[in-house]
């Protein structure tokens, strides 16, 4: 499946890069994080329960209002096209 272009996502990217610009590894410390957890053996289905609760905390706190529909759209397209290109989504 060919890649596509996410303009809110690339946007709210590039502010976690200017972000963790001013806070440095704050993103990456975060990925880490996520990895060491999944990696030391967490509770997969608790840990994807957190990601997504993430996900929600920070589009509801930390998206504008006005963006905040598109910004969802586009994660829940991003999340699909992602499960496809690891062969986990929905099969014709």
């Amino acid at each position: 499946m060919a890649d596509r272009h996410f303009p809110i996502l690339q946007r709210l990217i590039q502010q976690a890069n200017r972000a963790s610009a001013r806070k440095p590894d704050t993103i990456e410390l975060l990925a880490r994080m996520i990895g060491l957890a999944t990696d030391d053996g967490a509770d997969p289905y608790l840990v994807m329960g957190v990601l997504v609760e993430g996900a929600v905390h920070t589009l509801s706190r930390h998206v504008p209002a006005e963006r905040q529909q598109e910004a969802a759209e586009e994660l829940g397209r991003l999340l699909a096209e992602r499960l496809q290109a690891k062969g986990l989504g929905q099969r014709p």
